[in-house]
């Protein structure tokens, strides 16, 4: 059997999820859990970065010319990841 003092209101319960006295969750999965849904509030409530906001306005822009050049710098710039990469696949991978 596993004791567990509550951190919060400092009373030991025995082997539970949650605290007796007042409902603080006392078991490490559950703390995790609390966390992470916590942690996934903050996410979504976050706002877009000002460059995704940008971005999104370009690809889905009425234009024809904006969501060319959209296309054009996001295609030069898959180019140029794919040679940097290609060349740190080489570099990692030569004898020393």
């Amino acid at each position: 059997m596993i004791e567990r003092k509550c951190l919060k209101c400092s009373t030991w319960n025995n082997d539970e999820k949650f605290c007796k006295n007042c409902g603080t969750a006392i078991a490490p999965e559950e703390i995790t859990r609390e966390e992470d849904e916590r942690y996934a509030a903050v996410q979504a409530n976050r706002p877009k970065p000002k460059l995704d906001i940008l971005l999104d306005k370009a690809r889905n822009s009425k234009y024809f010319v904006v969501r060319a050049m959209f296309y054009v710098v996001y295609s030069v710039a898959v180019v140029v990841f794919a040679i940097a990469s290609l060349m740190a696949y080489l570099v990692a991978w030569s004898p020393a």
